[in-house]
């Protein structure tokens, strides 16, 4: 007995000794290292920039005076920025060995005068940005590691070229976080960028794979030049939109998917071949302003209420078009198929040609109809469809507007404008984003809680704004307010009582803009006078005042509807 106890203790104790060591280890892992933190605007290759603080031992290779960029072994290096650091020349390899990461927070900002490439081997860093942070590179930044970039609210990244490599990377862009490329961004194979905010590039490009999620309600996704996705995929999401300024091509076998109610405007010619793909679902949907064509197996897929707008001409030497389940597509100049290119509808799928005559014929081998679908002579149609436009006064005198649409066609927002008091000076107040592509009913609804010191009739317009920049007006409507100003209006007028020789007007308290209306009473006299508070009206009164009989006159000052009545007496 007492030798097992023995043998049973001194396996527990070899079990406790082990645990022990481990959890040393792992502590001193974890708690070892070295923090590098800006102290001031600066140089990153100025010491006096920086203060550390480390609890590394002496033998463990620390780094002195300024954080390295990257390290081979001993202290591990985290750089934290909360100033307007900069770092001169190239940085080739950031980030490799023992450099754990680098936060920027709020305020604070890191700006690359040359190229970054992140690079090398190690643990893979943390690059960490903070609501209000900025990272800048003033050339090419080339992620070539499996690391992760967030950029959250109110944070930007802005980089003269952006390479995504093919080792897994991911870049995202938060809601209300900013991501601007001003020259090209290029997608490798594996490389992730999701967005969920703003991105703004020149070209963007998909090499040899990548993914897109865009998936923004209200972010902006603006390619200012050309569009080529080889072998990568674009996935439009929720209410997010594209738009793209040059040519735009789906490369070898490049996708675009459009799902929800996503949308996206191609201004220039767009070209799809070798199994390249656009796929629109879901009251999704796109407009192409110039010329498609098709080739090489190319497929563009529509159903479930989606729809598209071919502005020119849409030229198949190969490749299928299918629209189904209530979809279209809506062709601005002819449609030409040959070779093996088909266009398939069923199940109230439409294709609709301005110019039919010029385009292949529906009873031709290229086209097979089913489950009445359509394809044949139609043109654009208005691109919103109104059903109603409504208006509610709610507490405080807030007016709700509501408005609802039962189609829309690349339609990019409405913007809100209120005119006082008549029709005839529209202002715009407010803007509301819009669907995009819907044949469903869609609701907006918009609250004017400006505070305006206005009584009277209030009338307000939609004005409809597509992704072309052009726009339609609804009808206006109206209601009536009565707003109580801010402050009540007081007038004085001096000097009171008055010899004949001046009399004036001030405002005691409240505000006055625009116009007045007078009039200077006696028992047997009348004047009246119209126009701005100020030296006009003064010289009036004291024309007045002078050409008075003795006795008590009677001044009314009428303005928004409210009259004010003020007694002086002439000697």
């Amino acid at each position: 007995m007492t030798a097992i106890f023995d043998s049973v203790f001194q396996f527990s104790s070899e079990r406790v000794s082990v645990l022990f060591l481990l959890m040393f280890f792992i502590n001193v892992h974890f708690l070892s290292g070295q923090d590098f933190t800006s102290s001031k605007d600066g140089a990153w290759k100025d010491n006096q920039t920086w203060t550390n603080n480390t609890n590394c031992g002496q033998y463990d290779n620390i780094s002195q005076g300024q954080p390295p960029i990257s390290k081979n072994w001993g202290c591990v290096v985290n750089v934290v920025i909360g100033h307007d650091v900069v770092y001169n020349g190239n940085a080739s390899g950031f980030g490799s060995g023992m450099f754990s990461g680098i936060r920027i927070t709020a305020g604070g900002s890191l700006l690359f005068e040359g190229d970054l490439t992140i690079n090398g081997g190690g643990s893979l860093p943390i690059i960490e940005l903070e609501e209000g942070a900025e990272l800048r590179v003033n050339g090419s930044f080339d992620i070539n590691r499996g690391v992760e970039i967030i950029v959250p609210k109110n944070a930007r990244l802005i980089v003269d070229r952006l390479i995504v490599g093919d080792n897994q990377p991911k870049i995202t862009i938060a809601e209300g976080g900013t991501l601007i490329v001003k020259d090209e961004t290029i997608l490798k194979s594996k490389a992730t960028l999701n967005l969920e905010g703003d991105f703004e590039t020149n070209d963007l490009t998909f090499t040899s794979g990548g993914t897109i999620n865009a998936s923004s309600n209200s972010g902006k996704f603006n390619v200012s030049g050309d569009l080529l996705i080889q072998n990568g995929t674009l996935n439009m999401l929720g209410s997010s939109r594209i738009q793209v300024n040059g040519t735009s091509s789906t490369g070898q076998s490049g996708q675009i998917n459009f799902k929800n109610t996503a949308s996206g405007l191609f201004s220039g010619d767009v070209s799809m071949t070798n199994g390249g793909g656009i796929s629109a679902e879901n009251n999704s949907g796109f407009t192409f302003e110039e010329n498609l064509t098709m080739s090489g197996g190319a497929t563009i897929e529509l159903s479930n209420f989606a729809s598209g707008i071919i502005q020119n001409d849409v030229i198949m030497t190969n490749g299928t078009i299918n629209v189904s389940n209530n979809t279209d597509i809506s062709v601005g100049g002819k449609l030409n198929a040959s070779n093996g290119a088909r266009i398939n509808g069923k199940n109230n799928g439409s294709i609709y040609l301005c110019d039919y005559p010029n385009s292949t014929k529906a009873n031709s081998s290229h086209v097979n109809l089913k489950n009445n679908s359509f394809y044949g002579q139609g043109c654009f149609a208005l691109p919103v469809v109104w059903k109603s436009f409504e208006l509610f006064l709610a507490e405080d005198e807030i007016i709700k507007l509501e408005w609802k649409t039962s189609k829309e066609e690349a339609n990019s927002h409405y913007e809100i404008e209120r005119s006082l008091g008549g029709i005839d000076s529209f202002e715009k107040i407010g803007e509301v984003t819009a669907a995009g592509w819907t044949n469903a009913e869609t609701r907006y609804t918009f609250e004017d809680n400006q505070q305006i010191l206005f009584s009277g009739m209030v009338y307000y317009r939609i004005r409809q704004v597509d992704f072309n920049g052009n726009s339609t007006v609804s009808d206006v409507v109206g209601s009536r307010v009565h707003r109580e100003t801010a402050e009540k209006i007081e007038w004085s007028a001096y000097p009171n009582p008055s010899d004949g020789t001046s009399l004036k007007v001030k405002l005691l308290s409240g505000s006055v803009s625009g116009t007045v209306k007078a009039r200077f009473l006696q028992t047997t006299s009348e004047a009246t006078f119209e126009g701005e508070v100020g030296m006009e009206l003064d010289q009036w009164l004291q024309s007045r005042i002078r050409e008075a009989v003795k006795g008590v006159c009677v001044l009314e000052l009428a303005f928004e509807e409210e009259v004010y009545r003020i007694k002086v007496v002439r000697l």
